[in-house]
């Protein structure tokens, strides 16, 4: 009898001793899993660069992961399967607290510009943070002047407690516009214009030859000293050289929103004489230079820029700087 209970005695220190090889609890340790991302706070700003029409596509896919701490453990015992999902339930009462605080509130992503795979990856055994899973935005199709925000969370650990406090990352998409580089305007000269003042902004201004010159304080002005010539007005340039054109880089008059161009058309020519409509194009009216995409490549050694209407419905109207990309 004594022999059998001292058996049953070792047996059972046997066990004991053998638990944490072949099982894994969070009793093992002080077991804490949590979102890679969520590590620096709960918003994270995210750059798309967005892709012009004539411009090749840019997958743009940000990676998400998750951490494996424990005081127990070096590293993951075993495989652990976690999984992420977008959640939603708390924009509303985000939105609430920025509206509140004077703040834009965000906007869902359209579903045709996001994609995320929901599912999950693995923190593999031997190692502290899972294999990357990712979600990808459109670059081709996604817009400068929205506010989105992409909130994940990690959803599940398999039978291991997320970290609450870090279980989500609401990721803010700051939309930058197409970068082209601009071609040398260096020889360009002014082929023709219809009106500029030649007199009233003084010796260094008013003329259509400084929408070339580089300079942001200096501009072409149509006529207003002796009369106002009405719209449509054009500037068209000669570059000196056959370029292939992807758009062009208009920039308002600095600080005067009244004439600013409104609605413009562009043309492109090979000789001056017959000229290739490149589009129709609304613009703000704001100090930095804004881009104008062509949908097709266009050859020509001239192009003209033709405003037909302005902010403000004025008869003048005015470019700082004109270029090409």
């Amino acid at each position: 009898m004594k022999k059998i209970l001292l058996y049953t005695l070792l047996a059972g220190i046997g066990a004991a001793g053998c638990k944490k090889e072949s099982a894994f609890s969070e009793n093992d340790g002080d077991v804490r899993i949590y979102m890679s991302q969520a590590i620096n706070g709960a918003f994270t700003d995210i750059t798309v660069n967005r892709r012009a029409p004539l411009q090749s596509d840019t997958a743009y896919a940000f990676d998400l992961n998750a951490f494996f701490a424990g005081s127990g453990f070096a590293s993951a015992p075993r495989d652990i399967n976690v999984s992420f999902d977008v959640d939603y339930s708390k924009w509303d009462s985000i939105n609430t607290s920025r509206t509140n605080a004077g703040l834009p509130a965000f906007e869902r992503i359209p579903d045709n510009i996001f994609e995320f795979a929901k599912g999950g990856t693995v923190i593999k055994k031997g190692n502290v943070i899972s294999d990357n899973i990712a979600f990808t935005i459109n670059a081709k199709l996604i817009e400068e002047g929205h506010n989105y925000m992409i909130p994940v969370r990690l959803t599940s650990a398999e039978d291991f407690t997320v970290t609450s406090g870090q279980a989500i990352t609401y990721f803010v998409v700051k939309v930058t516009p197409p970068v082209y580089p601009e071609i040398n305007r260096s020889a360009w000269t002014i082929f023709d214009v219809d009106s500029e003042e030649a007199s009233g902004e003084g010796p260094n201004n008013g003329r259509a030859i400084f929408a070339l010159d580089g300079l942001l304080n200096t501009f072409w002005h149509t006529q207003w000293d002796g009369g106002e010539p009405p719209l449509p007005h054009h500037i068209a340039v000669d570059m000196h050289a056959t370029n292939t054109l992807s758009g062009l880089y208009l920039t308002a008059r600095q600080n005067a929103p009244n004439g600013a161009p409104k609605t413009a058309t562009v043309e492109v020519s090979a000789d001056g004489t017959t000229w290739q409509n490149a589009g129709t194009y609304q613009l703000q009216a704001i100090n930095p230079r804004q881009p104008v995409f062509f949908t097709q490549q266009f050859s020509g050694r001239y192009f003209k820029v033709t405003v037909t209407a302005t902010h403000g419905n004025t008869n003048i109207t005015f470019f700082a700087e004109i270029s090409a990309f």
